[in-house]
């Protein structure tokens, strides 16, 4: 053993490759996202979400009835091996001793590729504390959404709907979803418009939804919850995850608050950490979001050095690079992902372009 893991961690001494990871899910999507990875966009299906370094299983198995959703890295000449495994195996290497020692050998982070083909059913998940209790899961399912692209499909702008508006309660809500009124249920939320580069987080509890043809990064806590109040009725113990609806819509936000209350906490305003000659780091989300995930985007001109100690899934959304380090230079490039150590300093280049990279970080971890 003791030689076997002195092979990890030699092979985590750079940046680790992390390749599709398409599940099969309960929607149709996945052509912008494979147009963003680089690969043949072909018809949208329902291997519609690409799962990015993940340590978490789908709620949902897959057509052979196995479970999906662990991702694989390639550690040099050693072969695949689950991203999960090795973080258990190095937790001190791969997340850091103080986020292992608060949360356990987990990265603390679920990252997505989504584009749904169609509008994305009116849902929600739950708080840490609601999930603690009725799941017995550590992680409730806070989320934030980084949009690439937002085509639409013509028929409306682009938007995404958040929050209830005043007047809903749970009598009136909970009646509109056990008769199906899915244009009800969709209306009973905010819709705002959404645009590439905008950042929106759908906090625990609180109801959303999404329109049709939408590219963005989903970063979240690392959990499938969720209860799909907009569901067919084919299936209420999946749309409740076996829990029935009495006790699934409790764990909804019923606080209707005004437009402007609701987006103010859910728009997230960028601000810049630091900077290193013509480049930066951004902060892309509230303080109030930081306990249960972080992101920070890499703008990159010229050079900047990473060394902060921290385990982050790095998606590469616009431009070409370079990461460097004492393991040499990979040339990175849009829709490229990687899982970075938090053990390995690195140094991100730009090539003849500006790069800008997403990190995709667990919960901060206070010193």
């Amino acid at each position: 053993m003791a030689h076997r893991l002195d092979e990890l961690k030699d092979g985590i001494k750079r940046p680790l490759p992390l390749t599709y990871h398409p599940l099969y899910r309960f929607y149709t999507g996945g052509s912008l996202t494979r147009s963003f990875r680089g690969l043949e966009a072909g018809e949208d299906d329902f291997w519609s979400e690409d799962w990015v370094g993940s340590c978490t299983c789908a709620g949902n198995a897959g057509p052979d009835g196995r479970t999906q959703g662990l991702s694989t890295v390639e550690l040099d000449g050693r072969g695949p091996i689950a991203l999960k495994d090795l973080v258990e195996a190095l937790p001190e290497e791969m997340v850091g001793a103080r986020f292992s020692d608060r949360w356990g050998p987990t990265t603390g982070v679920l990252v997505k590729l989504l584009s749904p083909r169609g509008p994305v059913p009116l849902h929600a998940h739950p708080t840490r504390e609601w999930a603690q209790e009725h799941l017995r899961s550590p992680f409730g399912k806070t989320e934030a959404w980084i949009f690439i692209d937002t085509p639409g499909d013509g028929s409306a702008p682009a938007h995404a709907g958040l929050g209830f508006t005043p007047g809903v309660d749970r009598a009136s809500f909970s009646a509109a979803v056990r008769r199906h009124a899915g244009p009800v249920l969709r209306e009973s939320v905010h819709h705002v418009e959404v645009h590439p580069g905008e950042v929106f987080v759908a906090h625990g509890g609180v109801p959303h939804c999404l329109g049709p043809q939408l590219s963005f990064i989903e970063v979240q806590e690392p959990s499938d919850h969720l209860v799909l109040a907009e569901a067919s009725g084919d299936d209420d113990g999946r749309a409740t995850m076996g829990l029935g609806w009495d006790v699934a819509l409790d764990m909804i936000d019923y606080s209707g608050r005004d437009k402007a209350t609701t987006l103010a906490r859910a728009r997230q305003q960028p601000r810049v950490l630091r900077t290193s000659g013509s480049s930066r780091e951004v902060r892309l989300l509230h303080d109030d979001v930081l306990e249960f995930f972080d992101a920070t985007a890499l703008e990159v001109e010229d050079d900047i050095a990473v060394d902060d100690g921290r385990f982050s899934i790095a998606v590469v959304v616009n431009g070409t690079g370079s990461v460097e380090g004492d393991f040499g230079s990979v040339p990175v490039r849009r829709g490229e992902t990687f899982a970075l150590p938090a053990s390995l300093p690195f140094r991100v280049q730009a090539g003849e372009e500006p790069v800008r990279i997403v990190r995709c970080m667990g919960p901060r971890v206070e010193p």
